[in-house]
């Protein structure tokens, strides 16, 4: 599906993402998208590769057993590598416009970097998910840990930031890697060797993966255990009482039942939405002309992904449950919504606050546009989630990933304008 996504999102997405082609600025378009890119398969594969390898459910079956942990981590990689090579094809895909306009070889060494850095990602993520549970153990980086970890366990503080490494080792040599395919295509052979760094990184970074895999791939479940109990230990019941826009649902019990799974299962959906208004606040801030155009794109795909909470919500509800409760269905579908809705609100406000102080009223309309399409593709989401559980985010991610595509080509500068002065 998602494959299926990027065929159908490519076309409607390359003005913005692809628009370089026709302003006459190939080379420095071409490193910019291909680091881009890049970037977000190294920041999704740090991701995949911390869950599968740290905090997999695999561990609770496997840790009664003893284990040969080099195999296993072979084992656990290649699992990996196969559910999510769907990666780089949807890199390829959205690069495919390139070919018509430029021929096949720069179209190819884009794809050269995005599987660079995917691959590059792979094996860097593993051998820092492991060192992390050396940090974590270590009595030497104890006050460094406990500058890091904040309210976390010190040991957690290694495990918490272990992603966010491993993303700036592979971006710094996919910058290279980009920067050399830029260098290649306006004539300079000297480029090529350079878009070789990433597999030379992801190849130290899988050599490195396997000592520490026998090392430490047994004790990280010590230290998980640990940091769990640490973690269980200092939250309060007062903490757990509270719950992110309980108000909302007075003489609501769907909704309030829904609000309490949101913010105790799905928490990072409701801390997470104001991370990502903060970038709708940058790109309503902005002076530069287009706002209109900025905030369809930025805070519509923002949005616009929320469209995948309620098959979330949906999960954390066994099938009868709501038959055993009594609850009305639809009350529960449309709880489910709202609390999504709600929760997209985080992306919504702070750019329209911005907007509104800069712009003054000319950002209504096309945030209004937003809400609207958030809106209806909620509502959409959670009645598939009635009848498909967690599997409706299959359908819903494709459906979001093309309207947000769709919004992007509809920010032509002429519909800006018009949206600027409020539709008129």
């Amino acid at each position: 599906m998602p494959v299926l996504a990027a065929v159908a999102a490519a076309p409607l997405a390359r003005p913005v993402l692809l628009g370089f082609l026709d302003n006459g600025l190939f080379h420095v378009g071409l490193e910019a998208i291909t680091l881009r890119l890049g970037a977000l398969m190294a920041a999704a594969m740090a991701i995949h590769t911390y869950a599968d390898l740290v905090r997999s459910p695999d561990r609770a079956v496997l840790d009664a057993h003893p284990v040969a942990p080099r195999l296993l981590l072979r084992a656990i990689a290649l699992r990996t590598a196969l559910q999510r090579s769907y990666l780089p094809v949807v890199g390829a895909i959205l690069l495919a416009p390139i070919v018509p306009v430029a021929g096949w070889l720069p179209w190819l060494g884009g794809v050269g970097v995005v599987l660079g850095a995917w691959l590059a990602a792979l094996g860097v993520g593993f051998a820092v998910h492991l060192g992390a549970v050396w940090a974590g153990l270590s009595d030497g980086l104890a006050k460094l840990l406990d500058a890091l970890r904040g309210d976390n366990p010190r040991m957690q503080a290694a495990l918490i930031y272990a992603p966010g490494f491993a993303l700036l080792v592979v971006a710094l040599s996919v910058s290279f890697s980009a920067g050399g395919l830029a260098r290649a295509v306006s004539g300079d052979p000297t480029g090529w060797p350079l878009m070789g760094v990433p597999l030379l990184v992801g190849g130290v970074g899988w050599a490195l993966a396997g000592p520490l895999a026998d090392r430490y791939y047994v004790r990280a479940t010590a230290l998980l255990t640990e940091v769990d109990g640490l973690v269980a230990g200092v939250s309060a019941a007062e903490e757990d009482r509270l719950v992110y826009l309980e108000w909302l649902s007075r003489g609501r019990p769907e909704l309030l039942r829904q609000l309490r799974q949101g913010w105790r299962a799905q928490r990072s959906w409701a801390v997470g939405a104001w991370g990502l208004g903060l970038l709708g606040l940058l790109a309503a801030w902005s002076t530069e002309p287009g706002v209109a155009g900025r905030l369809l794109s930025v805070v519509g795909g923002c949005a616009l992904l929320y469209a995948l909470l309620p098959p979330r919500l949906s999960g954390g509800d066994p099938v009868w449950l709501d038959e055993a409760l009594g609850v009305q269905v639809n009350k529960v579908d449309n709880a489910r919504a709202l609390v999504a809705f709600a929760y997209a609100q985080g992306v919504v406000l702070p750019a329209l606050a911005a907007g509104l102080v800069r712009h003054g009223t000319a950002v209504l309309l096309p945030l209004a546009v937003v809400e609207i399409i958030a809106a209806l593709l909620i509502f959409v989401s959670s009645k598939l989630a009635r009848r498909m559980g967690e599997r409706a985010a299959w359908i819903m991610g494709p459906v979001a990933l093309v309207a947000w595509a769709g919004l992007t080509t509809a920010a032509t500068p002429e519909l800006a304008e018009w949206l600027s002065r409020g539709g008129g």
